[in-house]
């Protein structure tokens, strides 16, 4: 009978012994598959050249030289506290797997006051950087213009970036490869602006607004994945897309590595590796639809001395294709020109400043077709 007991529990234990071993060659198989894949998305990353991810003939009959000599340019923005200096750590680990900690400075939630745009990433040898723009987030006219400032390549690297005033150097359209193609926006899982619901969606209503018609589609990058319970996922991720306007598609979670963390997380690199070629994904998108707006200013050029007898409704057209704004937006103002005998782009220039007042639209419609009329007339006397 004790023979019996002996030989159950030495059953007992070899069986224990046998799943132990079952689970750790199981762990090391998924461990293997995770290394397997960050290596592919790094070799990947690292040998990105512009026009890989979206195909070669993506960009035919286009001019993108200036992309492909200075690279894609992929800024960060986000409240001071956010994760976004450690988003950008994590980055540089996952591309750099020897570093055992990353070069940008992290800050805690205050200290949003002057601040410098820094170029990370640009030593690799790949066609794109990620810009740091540090602590962000006072919701102000002037902070606006600091945005606009920095998108359009106005302020350079290691320059401060200035809340008061409209900076002058650069931003036209012969230094678009300074220009930001793509924004990553990172927020905060565990910030009560974001979890109100309210708050976040209202500060970047304006940043949205900015955005859309220009056909930047921002990344948004939701950090402190950690520290959230998975019953609340996904109402933070619904959050986090309505704020910035991202698609789902284009909001990830991430958890990022800390400054005493010296482990390697082959699943922190996978995520921040897929924000990235998400990342490069819209900017190529983004260069190409800036690159057809120069193709047809050049036509529109050709076409100038024409350009009188237009049509209303042609006008519309072409400011609905240069704006990406749906044509049957414009058909009520078009009715009511049509009501003041104003039929071509010359009656409407020479008419508007007298008629705009009985026609019902937004601000930022109206801003685009001043904008508009301003470059015919502009044409219209060359």
């Amino acid at each position: 009978m004790l023979d019996v007991t002996k030989d159950k529990i030495r059953e007992a234990a070899e069986q224990k012994r046998r799943e132990y071993e079952k689970q750790e060659r199981e762990k090391d198989e998924q461990l293997r598959q995770l290394q397997v894949e960050a290596n592919s998305k790094r070799a990947e990353l690292l040998g990105y050249r512009f026009g890989y991810i979206r195909g070669q003939r993506y960009f035919a009959n286009l001019d993108i030289r200036d992309i492909r000599q200075e690279g894609v340019r992929i800024g960060l923005f986000g409240p001071a506290g956010s994760g976004k200096s450690s988003f950008i750590v994590t980055c540089e680990r996952a591309l750099r797997p020897y570093l055992c900690k990353g070069t940008a400075g992290i800050q805690d939630a205050g200290g949003e006051g002057t601040i410098i745009l820094e170029e990370c990433l640009k030593e690799l040898g790949s066609d794109f950087c990620l810009v740091d723009t540090r602590g962000f987030f006072r919701h102000d006219a002037d902070e606006f213009t600091a945005l606009t400032n920095i998108v359009y390549g106005r302020i350079e690297p290691g320059q401060h970036i200035t809340f008061d005033r409209r900076v002058d150097n650069v931003g036209s359209e012969a230094y678009f490869s300074k220009w930001l193609h793509a924004i990553i926006i990172v927020l905060s899982a565990t910030d009560p602006r974001l979890q109100d619901g309210h708050t976040h969606r209202n500060n970047l209503n304006v940043v949205r607004e900015f955005m859309r018609p220009r056909g930047i589609a921002p990344i948004t990058v939701i950090t402190h994945h950690d520290k959230i319970g998975k019953g609340e996922e996904r109402d933070i991720l619904t959050k986090a897309s309505t704020a910035t306007g991202s698609s789902r598609d284009h909001t990830f979670f991430v958890t990022n590595y800390h400054e005493d963390k010296k482990d390697r997380d082959y699943n922190t690199e996978i995520e921040a590796m897929k924000v990235m070629k998400s990342a490069l994904n819209v900017a190529e998108r983004f260069v190409r639809i800036h690159k057809q707006q120069e193709v047809y200013k050049e036509v529109d050029k050709a076409r100038s001395s024409q350009r009188g007898t237009e049509a209303v409704e042609d006008f519309f057209r072409r400011l609905s294709a240069k704006r990406h704004i749906p044509f049957g937006r414009f058909q009520p103002i078009i009715d009511v020109l049509k009501r003041e005998d104003i039929t071509t782009s010359q009656s409407l220039c020479d008419n508007w400043r007298d008629v705009q007042y009985t026609v019902s639209m937004s601000d930022p419609m109206k801003d685009y077709i001043d904008e508009e009329l301003s470059s015919t007339l502009q044409n219209l006397h060359l």
